[in-house]
């Protein structure tokens, strides 16, 4: 497999790298800035009014010490994918960098990152007011041994977000607030006009994984066996192909088309992160927020519980190899504290729409942005989609795209498309558990 290869690759150059860095331990080893600061350099993928935010707060704790300069380097999220590895392992790449925990945890067993459980286990950096889920998503078994490999950064639910002025027209209240999958779809259907000038739902096709959970067996189990060819993903994939056929949603849209037919007015409710929020302000869209109501699925969370439809985005900030002991990663666990204290989260869920990773930070502290602060409760009921995996989530989120793209846009047999997808998933889950 391809990606196989790049991670063995990976672990490869990582080892020679950390040979490299054997020595490293005093500030003796690290580039210093002009005035005697150690450098530490990071790349970061925001580019927008949360990329201003994070640099704020970067240049803040610039002037907040004088032993430590943070350079924030501005990347396209799609080069810290791909020359991320190739740079980190040739000594060039970031100090620390943000990413998501599916990409996260095959680079922390390769080598390419290194864990950061010493960090969480010293209690002068206040992990205690981190909120438990969203460690527990980068908390992974390495060698044998549990550990944290990422510290928070962005991790944000995605919820329904709805047209406040069609409910109102549709004769819905907040009694009609949907409690279950099923509820959720009879609302969309009485939020549909039946001339086709108004879609109750945008529900994208792709990307299905925590919707599949919620609501079926999921796509493997968490101690990684196929899950996805069973009676209760079929039955959820045939309600959802009749509710598409239905004409209550458009069809054939990605996340980005789903977010542009609820900002246009064409549909009235959407599920999608918090960025919402400030995208349908710009359009003139007035609208509130639910939680995605739970399904009646069958599969089991590694906290035991069943049938969360909450998906969410879980960026966290990655420790690379390139810094060792070296005196850098002092630097860097200055930073992890101060940018989750309480004031600078404060100062970044109000910036970028993210909700707080510190507990001690209060919803009316957030008035300035009312729907994030009311979001921020289903952090602790969100999962990430695809997870617990070294490597492959990208092929297996294509298979379970394949099936769900063409169980909304085509006839074929659904059973058929469980079959294929069972095949290649147990193919994946079995290439990278030998590794």
């Amino acid at each position: 497999m391809k990606i196989r290869k790049t991670l063995v690759a990976g672990l490869a150059l990582s080892m020679v790298a950390t040979l490299g860095l054997s020595g490293c331990g005093n500030s003796g080893d690290v580039e210093k800035t002009a005035d005697g600061k150690v450098k530490i350099t990071m790349w970061h993928g925001f580019s927008e009014a949360d990329g201003k935010t994070l640099e704020s707060i970067v240049k803040d704790f610039n002037k907040s010490q004088d032993k430590y300069e943070i350079d924030a380097q501005l990347q396209p999220w799609s080069t810290i994918g791909e020359t991320m590895v190739t740079k980190v392992t040739s000594g060039d790449g970031p100090d620390f960098v943000t990413t998501g925990a599916d990409n996260g945890q095959g680079w922390s067993i390769d080598g390419t990152f290194q864990c950061v459980t010493d960090f969480y286990d010293d209690d002068q950096y206040e992990t205690k007011n981190y909120i438990d889920n969203v460690v527990e998503q980068i908390t992974f078994n390495i060698d044998g041994q549990e550990e944290k490999c990422g510290v928070p950064m962005g991790y944000a639910p995605s919820v329904v977000w709805y047209n406040t002025d069609m409910w109102k027209a549709a004769g819905l209240t907040d009694a009609d607030i949907p409690q279950t999958w099923d509820e959720l779809l009879e609302v969309a259907k009485k939020l549909t006009k039946s001339d086709g000038s108004q879609y109750g739902i945008a529900l994208p096709d792709q990307a299905w994984a925590a919707w599949i959970k919620g609501n079926g067996s999921g796509i493997y189990t968490t101690d990684g066996k196929v899950s996805i060819n069973t009676k209760e993903n079929k039955e959820f994939l045939q309600k959802m192909r009749d509710f598409y056929k239905g004409g209550y949603s458009v069809t054939g849209m990605d996340e980005t088309a789903a977010r542009e037919s609820f900002e246009s007015g064409q549909s009235a409710m959407v599920i999608v992160g918090p960025w919402e929020d400030q995208a349908a302000t710009d359009k003139g869209i007035n609208h509130d927020l639910f939680g995605v109501p739970d399904g009646n699925g069958t599969y089991e969370y590694a906290d035991g519980s069943t049938g969360s439809n909450i998906g969410s985005t879980g960026l966290y900030w990655w420790v690379t190899s390139q810094v060792g002991d070296s005196a850098k990663k002092q630097g860097i666990y200055e930073f992890f504290k101060f940018y989750n204290n309480h004031d600078n989260q404060v100062k970044w869920s109000l910036g970028s729409a993210y909700p707080p990773n510190n507990t001690t930070v209060k919803e009316s502290e957030l008035s300035e942005r009312p729907l994030i602060a009311k979001l921020s409760q289903y952090t602790d009921k969100s999962y990430i989609g695809i997870a617990g995996l070294k490597g492959g989530f990208g092929d297996i989120l294509a298979s379970l795209n394949t099936v769900t793209t063409n169980t909304v846009r085509t006839d074929d047999d659904i059973q058929s498309l469980l079959d294929q997808a069972e095949t290649e998933i147990k193919g994946y889950l079995d290439e990278y558990s030998a590794d």
